[in-house]
This record gives C-alpha cells, sequence and structure tokens, in this order.
C-alpha cells in the first residue's frame, strides 16, 4: 500500500514543498479531495499514495498521515534546478504559466488564490534567451531529469 496522507493545497515555501515533492512526482495515486466543517470553512487538498518518503515534521496543520504499511518509503534527495524540456516537474504556479511551459500536466485547485498545485513535465528549455514563467517568478517547483528518475528504478 505505501505511506497514504492528505495534504492542503495552500501556498507552500520551498522548505515546506521540499517535504513531500518527491512523493507526488512518484505517487501512485493522487484523490482531489474537498473538506467543508459545520462552521463554514472550506479546504481544497489531495489524498496521496506513494512509496517515496514525505516528511510533515513542519506542516503539521496542512499534512495528515492517514494510513502506513510496514514497508518503509524509499527517500530521495536529488533533483535539478534547470528548467529543461522532457524534465518531469511539480509546481505550485498560475495555470496560465503551466500551460505555456509544461506538458501532459493535472492540475489540483488550491483552496484559495490563482496559484494551484501542477504535476507534469517541462515544455520549455531555459537559455539566455528565454526564461520560462514559473522560473521568472520564482515559483516553488521540484524538477528531476529523466536521467535522474531512471537512475531511481522505481
Amino acid at each position: 500500500m505505501a505511506k497514504v496522507y492528505q495534504l492542503e493545497l495552500i501556498a507552500y515555501n520551498q522548505a515546506g514543498f521540499d517535504k513531500f515533492a518527491h512523493s507526488l512526482l512518484f505517487a501512485d495515486a493522487i484523490q482531489p479531495v474537498f473538506t467543508q466543517t459545520e462552521g463554514g470553512t472550506n479546504t481544497k487538498g489531495i489524498i496521496v499514495t506513494s512509496s517515496v518518503e514525505s516528511d510533515s515534521s513542519t506542516l503539521a496543520a496542512h499534512y495528515e498521515l492517514l494510513a502506513d504499511d510496514s514497508q518503509s518509503e524509499t527517500a530521495i534527495d536529488i533533483a535539478t534546478g534547470k528548467f529543461v524540456d522532457g524534465n518531469l516537474i511539480a509546481v505550485f504556479c498560475t495555470t496560465a504559466e503551466a500551460q505555456e511551459d509544461m506538458r501532459n500536466f493535472v492540475t489540483y485547485l488550491a483552496t484559495s488564490g490563482d496559484i494551484h498545485l501542477h504535476i507534469g513535465v517541462c515544455n520549455t528549455t531555459q537559455s539566455q534567451d528565454y526564461t520560462p514563467g514559473i522560473v521568472a517568478n520564482n515559483r516553488v517547483i521540484k524538477m528531476m531529469t529523466p536521467q535522474q528518475v531512471k537512475s531511481l528504478a522505481l
């Protein structure tokens, strides 16, 4: 089964996103959920099933472990900072930025605002002549090259 957790989709900083981003990139399943309390508080989130480690130590109010089997999750500590066509990417950005710089992506809508979680593939390459909007706007991001993904043999 792996680890199953619920995550509220809010504006995370890079350090917070790094706690769970790899588990999103290699998730077995991601299910969007909407939660409404009796007091009228509405939140949007995702339920993630992943065999890749995630850490809730600084996300207690927004991350809830739902199930965990006896198997150890894989810890991944590699990423790339280069925005290159073909890289696997998880990013909090606007939908317009995702449409411009990504392909084959899924959008998970955030609780509020226009910055949402997008998971997919980089569609452009950063160069001296072109800076993707995702990079220019300093979005919270995690990328891996196809070679890094292949080396993990997951």
